[in-house]
């Protein structure tokens, strides 16, 4: 069953993409303001799956490790402090104090589309879409003010992606392929504000010792 997740979710993201480009099509915006209650419940389905800037970045990613571009992460012990820039972002929006050029919403509706040619928003785009040759969700990880406000709410979700620890082999590949630079093998239960729900850890498992469903309480305490 797995192996037909990530050709739905590009599907899914494609139908998002279509309707952000054309008005009679759904869109992102609007689906946003509408599920966010779930995010509670299941956690950000919202940026793996529908955003259609993250989508971009997806796609021009794939391409990148299809052609062997160099590829790099920040190492772990740095990311744990660089990923909390949009967090900090986010705060500074909460005081309205807003680098307007750096809003996530810009790419997230129809609206993008008259102003997106504008000579600052249009170039900050297209950097991070130049960055993601190189590396995984550049804007999403550390500047999306958006996915930081839904990623705040996601640490209460009781669904989720869990780790059996048994049946792990420890083979790394859960967290090399996440694109939110996120270590999966350190935890039984993922409640990092960052993850998008991709899924991509639990297709790559060649144990399927990662799976989506309820937190198990007990289990959820244990560190690796």
């Amino acid at each position: 069953m797995k192996k037909y997740i990530q050709p739905i979710r590009f599907l899914v993201q494609v139908l998002f993409m279509v309707g952000l480009l054309l008005p009679f099509l759904p869109f992102a915006d609007k689906v946003g303001q509408q599920i966010w209650i779930s995010i509670l419940f299941v956690g950000v389905f919202f940026c793996g799956w529908i955003c259609p800037f993250g989508a971009l970045q997806d796609w021009i990613g794939w391409v990148a490790k299809k052609i062997h571009l160099p590829r790099f992460k920040i190492p772990q012990k740095y990311q744990q402090y660089v990923q909390l820039c949009r967090y900090f972002l986010y705060g500074l929006s909460m005081m309205n104090i807003t680098l307007g050029f750096l809003n996530a919403r810009f790419f997230f509706g129809h609206s993008a589309m008259k102003g997106m040619w504008d000579w600052v928003n249009g170039s900050v785009m297209i950097t991070f879409l130049i960055l993601t040759l190189f590396t995984d969700r550049p804007f999403c990880n550390y500047f999306c003010m958006k996915g930081a406000s839904l990623g705040v709410w996601s640490v209460l979700r009781p669904f989720g992606i869990a780790r059996d620890e048994k049946k792990c082999i420890h083979c790394h590949l859960c967290d090399k392929v996440c694109p939110m630079n996120i270590c999966v093998e350190r935890t039984n239960f993922l409640r990092h504000p960052n993850c998008i729900n991709c899924m991509q850890c639990m297709c790559k498992c060649p144990k399927n010792c990662i799976k989506f469903k309820l937190m198990n309480i007990n289990q959820s305490l244990k560190k690796k």
